[in-house]
């Protein structure tokens, strides 16, 4: 009984932020236990057990006297964001080359024919699969936890901004080579360019994505 509660409060959270990331929960939205209860088809609970959740992860805003609401980024916030992640990916590239073997380079190098593949037939979807594959094996490989669920925390908060990074106009060009820059340090056992490149991804990735936000009117 105690692990099928568990299962449960797991499930309904894992919903909750999916539908939240898919934008079938919209940023700006109120949360309501009576709406979700009956969106999902269990008891309060879990579904305030999940809202908790959700708004230490930065997904959800709990507005005193007015309730829950799906968190909205302002361009400070992805700023903000964009200079942690630029930090601990610079560390991610730099731990990944101290435990990489050749079985993750051939991992990796397939992973980036898979990309390059999805960029030439226009493939966005596919190539945006293809990145966060690159970039999930190189957390994996360092074996730090805590760097990797940060990491994946400040994903899902800019994905609340912009759901499909790479569908920026010349992104897709930028992103792949940016990648083979980090690869090929790893191969190389460079490790400040490891850290480097891999920083340097994050800055190129900001400054579009910056760019496109205020085009689109976000202050």
């Amino acid at each position: 009984m105690e692990r099928e509660l568990y299962d449960l409060r797991i499930t309904v959270y894992e919903r909750i932020k999916k539908d939240i990331l898919n934008r079938e929960l919209q940023s700006g939205i109120k949360l309501t236990i009576e709406d979700l209860t009956k969106r999902f088809n269990v008891s309060p609970t879990p579904i305030k057990e999940a809202l908790i959740a959700l708004e230490k992860e930065g997904l959800v805003e709990n507005i005193p006297r007015r309730g829950a609401f799906v968190s909205t980024l302002t361009l400070e916030d992805v700023e903000e964001i964009y200079g942690l992640k630029e930090v601990l990916e610079g560390l991610c590239g730099r731990k990944a080359l101290e435990k990489i073997n050749d079985t993750d380079i051939n991992s990796l190098n397939s992973i980036i024919s898979d990309a390059e593949r999805f960029a030439k037939s226009n493939d966005i979807l596919g190539y945006e699969e293809a990145d966060m594959r690159f970039h999930q094996i190189l957390r994996e490989i360092t074996e730090d936890k805590r760097l990797s669920y940060f990491l994946s925390i400040l994903d899902a908060q800019l994905k609340l901004a912009l759901p499909v990074i790479n569908s920026l106009s010349g992104r897709v060009e930028s992103s792949l080579q940016e990648h083979k820059k980090i690869l090929s340090s790893l191969e190389k056992k460079n490790i400040q360019n490891a850290e480097f490149y891999s920083k340097e991804h994050m800055r190129l990735e900001r400054e579009a994505v910056i760019r496109e936000l205020k085009f689109r009117g976000f202050k």
